[in-house]
């Protein structure tokens, strides 16, 4: 099938309940308040944590069904049906692992209310409950992936998360706010979406799958499972730090005031996941000049088609941020908002690298480089938080994120693709950065900048985009040429 057209289903599956959720934030902080929300929201970074009990079995299990595409249905069914089998068991031991960390990180580092706590630590066997959905789901839609079936999978995804949003929303509304309610709606989206990838599962590798347990294959599987489960506990973990330390320093609005921008400004990610996802299958069996030429592409699609984008998002982002959240949160929140912009911008191309080595058999390679990465983090991220506050921690994120994608570029193939063009974007941002107090905040002086630094970077954009699509974009213009005059 063609990447793009798996690229444009991935898109629509992330892009859909991506403007859901920007919608429903505001709902959210009304209904349930700041506070709540914080705490909500630590909750579902808590699952999603835990989410690795799969011993990386998902992803290996995308990458051992890619690699088997020449291979016969039931050397393809045997690899799923024992990464499905072996992941209900440690699903089943990361919910009783799981109980015990959230009761003593809710009940004793948190900064919570008498209230708030009592109410979220009678939710938490809730929270341990979804632990083996969260772990099933991984090895499901890797599966379906693998063999590059990504309209039933983002079909199910968008079923699923637009479920995971509007279900604790109706709860709050009819029943009113409380955390242990709010987090059995969100679990029962997620079973859902659970039972709509059975099935489609059944069909692609046969009804008797689960029963195709093979130790060989087990074996292959986690001796690449094995580094991915090391990179997805210590990863989200990265992830994940920042907040507890800000609710643990700074308390619960703080938490709230880098969530919500986090939540808006990773979404820039989408186009990358989307594109790294749907190359995938590809990159596991791709070598020599294909996977180079693969590597440098998907690097140049994305910084030609997002970099002005972010750069008219950099100048409205304090107007933006006040209508979507109100104007103390969307104050409060701009100058976080666009570093993490940034951030997620320069997150974007490390994706490529990243993809790369797990699907070519070697995620050991990005386990390391992140387990390098993790003492000097900490140490900066702590006194970052003591010496500046929220703002300090979004700047060290930054900086890690720069220091990932130079050390993945490097272990991967030892170059840095469109290097320059990157350096010359963030030189753009700095200047902007610069311009922007002496702009009036109104949006009819904030909104021609943002168009004008749009079409500056759409410019530079050209340059990078991969020959192929410079012939189509020309064809494009040609065909549309003839038309006017027609």
């Amino acid at each position: 099938m063609s990447i793009g057209r798996n690229t444009v289903y991935n898109l629509v599956g992330t892009g859909v309940p991506t403007l859901l959720a920007l919608v429903t934030v505001p709902a959210y902080l009304h209904l349930i308040g700041p506070e709540r929300y914080g705490v909500l929201a630590i909750a579902w970074l808590v699952l999603g944590y835990f989410g690795v009990f799969d011993l990386g079995l998902g992803r290996a299990t995308a990458q051992r069904i890619s690699a088997l595409r020449e291979a016969g249905a039931d050397a393809r069914a045997t690899a799923f049906g024992t990464a499905l089998v072996s992941n209900l068991g440690v699903g089943v031991i990361g919910a009783l692992l799981m109980w015990p960390a959230a009761y003593a990180m809710f009940s004793m580092e948190m900064k919570l209310s008498p209230v708030m706590r009592h109410e979220t630590l009678l939710a938490l066997p809730l929270l341990a409950l979804a632990v083996p959905v969260a772990t099933t789901l991984g090895v499901f839609s890797g599966a379906l992936m693998a063999r590059e079936k990504f309209y039933l999978t983002n079909r199910i995804s968008i079923v699923n998360t637009c479920l995971f949003q509007l279900l604790p929303l109706a709860v709050a509304w009819f029943t009113g706010p409380n955390v242990a309610t709010l987090l059995a709606a969100s679990i029962t989206a997620r079973m859902v979406g659970l039972v709509l990838y059975w099935r489609e599962c059944n069909r692609e590798f046969g009804a008797d799958a689960f029963r195709r347990f093979d130790r060989g294959q087990l074996r292959e599987l986690l001796s690449y499972g094995g580094w991915v489960t090391v990179a997805a506990v210590f990863n989200p973990f990265i992830v994940m730090v920042d907040r507890f330390l800000i609710g643990a320093m700074l308390g619960s609005y703080a938490v709230t005031v880098y969530v919500v921008p986090t939540q808006l400004t990773g979404r820039v990610l989408t186009i990358s996941a989307a594109l790294c996802n749907a190359l995938f299958p590809r990159m596991a069996l791709a070598d020599g000049d294909d996977a180079v030429r693969l590597a440098r592409d998907a690097v140049g699609v994305q910084l030609a088609l997002m970099t002005p984008l972010v750069g008219g998002a950099y100048v409205l982002m304090q107007n933006g941020m006040e209508f979507w959240v109100g104007h103390k949160l969307g104050y409060d929140a701009t100058p976080i908002a666009r570093i993490l912009l940034l951030t997620s911008w320069v997150n974007m191309f490390s994706n490529v690298p990243y993809s790369q080595l797990q699907a070519r058999g070697r995620p050991d390679l990005v386990t390391k480089v992140m387990l390098v990465q993790l003492p000097f983090y900490l140490v900066s991220l702590y006194f970052a938080l003591v010496a500046w506050g929220v703002w300090g921690a979004a700047i060290v994120l930054f900086v890690r994120y720069l220091i990932d994608l130079t050390a993945l570029n490097w272990v991967n193939a030892r170059r840095f693709d469109h290097l320059v063009p990157i350096v010359a974007a963030l030189g753009g941002f700095g200047v902007i950065e610069l311009v922007l107090p002496h702009v009036p905040m109104a949006l009819w002086a904030r909104f021609p900048l943002a168009v004008a630094v749009g079409l500056v970077f759409a410019v530079q954009s050209w340059f990078v985009l991969p020959t192929q699509l410079h012939d189509r974009v020309r064809h494009w213009l040609h065909s549309a040429r003839r038309l006017r005059e027609g």
